[in-house]
């Protein structure tokens, strides 16, 4: 059997560690290592990992010295990692009992460097599941999540792909930097990963200012921009996800910002999309037949805005977003 390594970075989450923990240790696929990775939490997460961990010879615990954000303690897990392939999942979901076992019996039949599922949506109002076109080849480029895939280690060591460090939305950019490098994708009709939406965590978020959070989600980007190479037909297809992440972002990231911040946005937003590409509300996978993967209201959002961006009429949009 092939090690698989789960890396798990923990961080307040005293409420949910134990059953994510009890669901990956429960797994019918025996040949795991789980590195947890303290991410400086301020709660009672380590010790209820620690108390877990002296009863399991499966759990590694790395500890840091300060925060450091998702992205950074994942790098943190690849660097100690010594199973053949790797799976990521967050402090807060779970997973069912066979999610490894499924994951890796595909990858060994087809030779797989990443493998890609569904997922079920979770909240306390119940569940909702999410399962992949198996024959949509776009599916993994427009569900960016590292944790609906696994990866063979010496794929993502061969290229020194990581997550570079970075704190928020991480996930975008690890993932189109794999797929610029023509890996082996398997797509499964599977989904067993629970993905716990958190509707405190959604309300607090609702009640304060994301600004700066749009603002260095606009210089990720721009970094992931000059990095990417590629041919003219992943070209388009990668233009239009960046270009939808960073809208999407700044309609979310920019509610109620005020006029006066969202012009400055808006500025540097078009700035960046122009990197991109000047003409990118001309690409042709805005229209709404395609990438039926990509959630609705994202795609919506990004058809309306480049409709508009056409007739020089998107700012409007976005300052609105900015005052209600």
């Amino acid at each position: 059997m092939k090690k698989v390594s789960v890396i798990i970075p923990v961080y307040n989450v005293e409420k949910y560690i134990r059953r994510c923990l009890t669901s990956i240790l429960k797994q019918t696929y025996s040949e795991l290592e789980v590195i947890i990775v303290d991410d400086c939490g301020q709660d009672s997460s380590m010790r209820i990992v620690e108390e877990i961990a002296s009863q399991s010879d499966r759990i590694k615990i790395v500890y840091s010295e300060k925060n450091v954000g998702l992205g950074a303690a994942r790098d943190k897990g690849i660097k100690e990692a010594t199973g053949e392939y790797i799976a990521f999942i967050d402090s807060d979901d779970y997973v069912k009992e066979d999610f490894v076992e499924k994951y890796i019996e595909a990858a060994e039949r087809e030779k797989a460097d990443v493998i890609v599922g569904g997922y079920l949506r979770v909240t306390e109002k119940g569940q909702k599941e999410y399962l992949p076109d198996t024959y949509d080849l776009t599916y993994p480029w427009v569900n960016v999540s590292a944790w609906t895939k696994i990866y063979r280690k010496d794929f993502l060591q061969k290229y020194s792909l990581d997550f570079k460090g970075i704190r928020r939305y991480e996930d975008e950019g690890f993932t189109y930097r794999i797929l610029l490098k023509n890996p082996c994708v398997v797509i499964i009709p599977y989904a067993g990963y629970y993905y716990w939406l958190n509707q405190e965590s959604i309300t607090k978020s609702k009640k304060r200012d994301r600004g700066d959070i749009y603002c260095e989600y606009e210089k990720n980007t721009r970094n992931l921009i000059k990095a990417c190479q590629c041919d003219k037909q992943k070209m388009e297809l990668l233009e239009y996800c960046i270009a939808s992440a960073l809208t999407a972002n700044l309609l979310y990231n920019g509610k109620g910002v005020g006029k006066e911040r969202m012009e400055r946005f808006y500025k540097g937003y078009s700035e960046t999309l122009g990197m991109l590409n000047k003409n990118i509300e001309n690409n042709r996978l805005i229209a709404l037949k395609y990438l039926k993967n990509e959630p609705f209201k994202r795609r919506y959002a990004m058809w309306l805005v480049m409709r508009l961006k056409k007739l020089k009429l998107d700012k409007i949009l976005f300052i609105i977003d900015s005052i209600i």
